[in-house]
């Protein structure tokens, strides 16, 4: 009996080990299927703030979600696995792209990204802050969008991001009132150009 505790225990212990920070992170990020949150966002070039925003986010993957900047102005990303829908209400314009042009560059097209592309394209590790598990990405190409990724997570709801970009820019986003795998509706996904609005093709 005490063997077979003992090889039960040792194949436990193995099996906690033996996972590592990409499988780790590769798991958590498949987990969310769906997601909506509040969130704010800061951008610092050189230690200095140039920009902050607040908002609304959901996204379902892969592929598509929805970006809503209520201030410091209106604007509006959504992507619905195909394309990209810029809308910037103050100046009556939005911006049509295909999403593959469209990669890279904001938090929402991170996180609505597909499956098991985090190990292929970063490198992972991982600490602990408090209550907190916080995964740091450095990405394996030099001509990648994002040099450099942290994920913070609380159990298994991602709570905050840290993207590090090719001109030396940081985005900050923190997320709350999170709401793990929920049932979105398509339409949110969806976007039909207003009246009177002029369409920009790229």
């Amino acid at each position: 009996m005490k063997k077979i505790l003992m090889v039960l225990l040792l194949s436990i212990s193995t099996a906690v080990f033996s996972e590592t920070p990409d499988v780790l992170l590769q798991a958590k990020l498949n987990g969310i299927r769906s997601m909506t949150a509040v969130f704010k966002q800061s951008v610092k070039a050189k230690h200095r703030v140039v920009s902050s925003s607040s908002g609304t986010m959901a996204l379902q993957r892969p592929g598509r979600f929805r970006w809503q900047t209520e201030q410091p102005m209106a604007q509006l990303m959504v992507a619905d696995g195909h394309k990209i829908w810029v809308y910037d209400k103050d100046l009556e314009q939005v911006t049509v792209k295909t999403q593959r042009k469209g990669l890279g560059g904001t938090a929402a097209l991170f996180l609505s990204g597909y499956d098991n592309t985090v190990t292929r394209d970063f490198s992972v590790t991982q600490s602990s802050m408090g209550k907190d598990l916080v995964f740091d990405l450095k990405s394996k190409s030099s001509k990648a969008n994002f040099q450099r990724i942290k994920l913070i997570f609380r159990q298994d709801s991602l709570t905050g991001l840290e993207l590090y970009d090719q001109l030396g820019q940081v985005t900050t986003v923190k997320l709350s009132q999170i709401k793990l795998n929920p049932k979105l509706s398509g339409n949110l996904f969806q976007f039909k150009t207003p009246k009177g609005v002029d369409v920009v093709q790229q």
